[in-house]
């Protein structure tokens, strides 16, 4: 019977043996004793949201009303399997978007889930050094959408958006290219080198973390 539980560096190992063998998911997930797909389901956390999308949550995240509502009529509309829209809204698991589904396709309501502060749904506007300084509370301290979505008063879809382009792009895609704000064309070399340098710093604590993890879990498979 496949375990509930993994540690987040457990699921690195298994990862990491995984592409280093020449074996098929499926046999892989066999002969490990793991459920069908949860490497698949544990490679996208990792791409999306590094060594932090395998911790296990130890908290409760909050989503508005309007949030779930988008998941379930994406999912209602045919956006996307379960998966796809796992990560397209930036959730955890499957099971999080079935019983939305579940309860809205039964009585077509859905409510926000209960926390002292609302998240903030509208967008404002921001400054360049802002979106990084909001990006860095996601990826270098280790806080939850929702939760930087408070701190910033800004909305969870603009963390969510800022985070992906800032993976994608590098920090210079924060770069906002309307009205007078500096255009990423105005950027000099020095500009994108220094923006390099910070994000390659923040990113640095996470890469060691997950070197020294991987090492130890290593270790002990080699151990027993």
């Amino acid at each position: 019977m496949p375990r509930a539980k993994y540690t987040a560096a457990e699921k690195y190992a298994l990862l990491e043996e995984f592409r280093l063998s020449d074996m098929s998911q499926g046999t892989f997930e066999k002969q490990h004793g793991l459920s069908d797909h949860r490497l698949k389901i544990w490679k996208a956390l990792y791409e999306r949201d590094g060594f932090d999308g395998l911790q296990e949550v130890t908290k409760n995240r909050h989503y508005s009303a309007e949030f779930k509502l988008a998941a379930v009529l994406a999912y209602n509309a045919g956006e996307g399997t379960l998966d796809e829209l796992v990560l397209r809204f930036g959730l955890r698991s499957q099971s999080t978007l079935r019983d939305w589904v579940f309860k809205y396709n039964k009585d077509k309501t859905v409510t926000a889930s209960p926390f002292r502060k609302q998240v903030p749904t509208m967008s404002r506007k921001t400054t360049f050094e802002e979106r990084i300084e909001v990006v860095e509370y996601v990826t270098k301290l280790k806080n939850s959408y929702a939760e930087t979505a408070e701190h910033f008063h800004v909305s969870y879809q603009q963390v969510r958006l800022w985070v992906i382009k800032a993976k994608d792009g590098g920090y210079e895609a924060l770069v906002d290219n309307r009205g007078h704000r500096k255009k990423e064309s105005e950027l000099t070399e020095n500009d994108k080198l220094n923006l390099e340098i910070r994000q390659l710093k923040a990113q640095l604590a996470d890469k060691e973390l997950i070197e020294k993890f991987a090492k130890k879990m290593l270790e002990l498979q080699r151990r027993g």
